[in-house]
């Protein structure tokens, strides 16, 4: 039998020995706020990025890094920076963080040869090199780095077994495997090393890697079996960095993946093959991490139909539902009020309203079209409003106002339908 491997295939078994590696960091990109975040930056593949089949350059990827950055939004107010950039290796990783210590800007030839990647994938390489010195401002930041990184490192082996019998690909996967997972941890070492110095808080978490190959495939029970090797050669790299100083962690993903490959890759047996994870795949991937950087997985509670999101505060969902006008999201006014920790002074007279903490405040006029927020007035897109509840008469003023006027972050995460809130 003969093992032909067409160029989709090619890229399954490229991604069979996808590596993934999260790390801690701080993204420095907001940094008109006054309080500290949790940062997190991203690094890697295209795992990493989030990439799915069919995705376009006007697409907005929701892989594990987003819900990791929405995780950490249930614990604290949180920065996220994405650097991951399509079919990045491990020496261009390398060859990144380099750029970033040099504080020099970069092009995608300074990382790597992207000449074989489709029109697309060199300028995104050149967009993300190009912010090398903004990378090092970040990961001096970090709290946690995360990655994917590794598949593209085993490209050689990919080339190695392209049209060869079974039993001859079976044969080059064992010669070539030690070799090239010895050199691929040496690099792994170079590149945690270098971004231990550019982070010197980040915990660093290394996912273990996935096998998206059919069960009944000829190769499938060599190449799992070098997947399990990977993940004890991990777990040996990690402890050796961690006797070191260098906060490094595993995250077993391939055991979410075992079993599941149908679900949590896009391959499927009628068409083109494609290794990246499914949505399913990238929330088991998150949920995996999630588990080893904060040992649980959050969700908003479940909502009522006529209930139009969800509203999170400093990680607990205030009693009261949320309404919506004009793309506004409105409370009632004390729920708000014991929501953000604010004093709250009512003028019955004028109907209004007077938040304050921490030197800062917010007055609110009902039907008024403008707030003041620390004496500057604003305009209000929806003015706070009376609302009958039941027999009682409530006072809803604009939650995401009142929250940002005292400092407090307010991210929408349409992915969750949540609005997050933290001081």
């Amino acid at each position: 039998m003969r093992f032909s491997l067409r160029k989709p295939l090619a890229a399954l078994l490229t991604a069979v020995f996808a590596l993934t590696a999260i790390s801690t960091a701080s993204a420095a990109e907001n940094e008109a706020s006054s309080q500290d975040s949790y940062r997190i930056v991203a690094l890697g593949d295209s795992i990493s990025v989030g990439y799915e089949p069919g995705m376009t350059a006007d697409s907005i990827p929701y892989g594990y890094v987003d819900r990791l950055f929405e995780q950490s939004l249930f614990q604290d107010r949180t920065e996220l920076a994405n650097y991951a950039i399509m079919g990045l290796t491990t020496p261009g990783l390398i060859n990144l963080l380099q750029g970033a210590a040099d504080g020099k800007r970069l092009t995608s030839a300074d990382l790597q040869d992207f000449s074989s990647f489709p029109d697309g994938v060199p300028q995104q390489a050149d967009s993300v090199a190009a912010k090398a010195p903004q990378l090092a401002t970040d990961l001096a930041k970090a709290n946690l780095v995360v990655m994917t990184i590794g598949a593209n490192d085993f490209g050689p082996i990919i080339n190695a077994v392209k049209d060869q019998p079974t039993d001859a690909a079976r044969q080059i996967i064992q010669d070539s495997f030690d070799l090239t997972m010895n050199k691929y941890t040496e690099d792994l070492e170079k590149m945690i090393t270098r971004l231990h110095t550019l982070a010197p808080a980040a915990q660093i978490v290394i996912a273990d890697q996935y096998l998206p190959l059919m069960i009944t495939h000829a190769l499938y029970p060599d190449l799992l079996e070098a997947v399990h090797k990977m993940s004890a050669g991990l777990d040996k790299f990690a402890e050796a960095q961690s006797s070191k100083g260098l906060p490094v962690k595993i995250a077993h993903v391939s055991s979410k993946f075992e079993g599941n490959q149908s679900a949590y890759t896009h391959f499927n047996l009628l068409d083109d093959f494609d290794t990246h994870p499914s949505q399913a795949g990238y929330e088991a991937m998150a949920q995996i991490f999630a588990d080893v950087i904060w040992k649980q997985y959050l969700k908003p509670q479940p909502r009522e139909a006529k209930v139009p999101l969800s509203i999170v505060i400093n990680g607990k969902e205030p009693p009261s539902k949320p309404t919506t006008v004009k793309n506004t999201t409105f409370l009632a006014l004390r729920d708000v009020a014991n929501a953000v920790g604010a004093d709250l002074k009512w003028t019955q007279k004028t109907k209004t309203a007077v938040f304050s903490k921490d030197g800062r405040e917010v007055i609110i006029t009902i039907g008024a079209k403008t707030v003041i927020v620390n004496g500057v007035k604003q305009p209000l897109a929806a003015p706070a409003y009376f609302q009958q509840v039941g027999k009682e008469l409530k006072t809803y003023v604009p939650l995401a106002v009142i929250s940002a006027g005292l400092d407090y972050q307010v991210v929408f995460r349409k992915s969750l339908m949540t609005a997050f809130i933290n001081s």
